[in-house]
């Protein structure tokens, strides 16, 4: 009986395998490759060795990408990881029409990247509402994504509107569940707001805290949508992050093996940023 159910255990989850085998684990595995060789798509790929990796240091495309994409990813999650947790919080202390702004707030998250884009391209025109919305108070109309100045900060308020959303809800799921006989203890011995928030709802809320921060700093370097609409990674590569360059490295100059090794550098960055990041919110140097 035991052996019979192991059976279709397997038969049950051999798609989702085979998918994740097809799909993730092989391209990863071929991306690994294909990085120690160069490779044009044309002709058969040569064998480099690490030479890919080593050129890293001295390519000043990947640095710059770089210094993008931690300019970019900082400036994204710190303002919407505050935001979203004010809003959970005050959403927590609805109760009623709770259902309602909960919706209208998760409507951001769900619409297409590439329609949201481009409403934002047409709002950063340089006649768009935004600049009609500021000539209004007398402030002169700003090249949001022609001036390399400018174009990063457009790309990062646009990104607080729509990652607001999404982890507005995961926090206020955190909310809702925290015990309130905690609240009312400290209530009854006159803690004050800020108190209250800083020794019993941050800890109490330190695994959201720390899946949202994890969750907004992958998603921030995956970031690819809206830098290819609105900007295709300039004005002068001002917004060219690592997906915009391993992009064009791979499809515009045909670079497979740099592309790859962009990747390779990519996704090793991620996993171990997650990891510290969880080490370090969860506590687990104590542990």
């Amino acid at each position: 009986m035991v052996k019979s159910r192991k059976n279709w255990a397997l038969i049950f989850i051999a798609p989702s395998l085979l998918y994740l085998a097809l799909f993730q684990l092989y391209p990863v595995l071929y991306a690994v490759y294909i990085s120690f060789h160069k490779y044009d798509l044309m002709s058969p790929p040569q064998f480099v060795g690490i030479s890919n990796y080593i050129r890293l240091a001295s390519d000043e495309q990947f640095l710059r990408s770089l210094w993008v994409t931690a300019f970019y990813v900082f400036w994204t999650i710190v303002p919407v990881i505050g935001l979203s947790f004010i809003l959970g919080g005050l959403l927590s202390t609805l109760n009623r029409s709770r259902g309602v702004w909960r919706v209208l707030l998760y409507l951001p998250s769900i619409l297409p990247f590439v329609s949201v884009a481009l409403v934002w391209k047409i709002m950063f025109n340089q006649r768009g509402p935004i600049n009609d919305a500021l000539n209004t108070v007398g402030v002169a109309s700003i090249p949001w994504l022609t001036n390399s100045a400018y174009a990063p900060w457009a790309l990062i308020f646009m990104s607080w509107w729509h990652a607001t959303s999404y982890y507005t809800i995961i926090f206020l799921a955190g909310f809702l569940t925290l015990p309130r006989d905690c609240f009312e203890a400290a209530r009854l011995d006159g803690a004050g707001l800020l108190q209250t928030i800083r020794h019993i709802t941050i800890p109490l809320m330190k695994p959201t805290i720390v899946l949202v921060v994890v969750l907004a700093t992958v998603n921030g370097l995956k970031a690819f949508v809206f830098q290819q609409v609105l900007t295709d990674g300039g004005p002068a590569n001002a917004t060219q992050i690592l997906t915009i360059l391993i992009y064009k490295t791979a499809f515009s100059y045909l670079d497979m093996g740099r592309a790859s090794t962009y990747s390779i550098v990519l996704f090793g960055g991620i996993m171990a940023l997650g990891l510290i990041q969880i080490w370090l919110i969860s506590g687990r140097r104590d542990a």
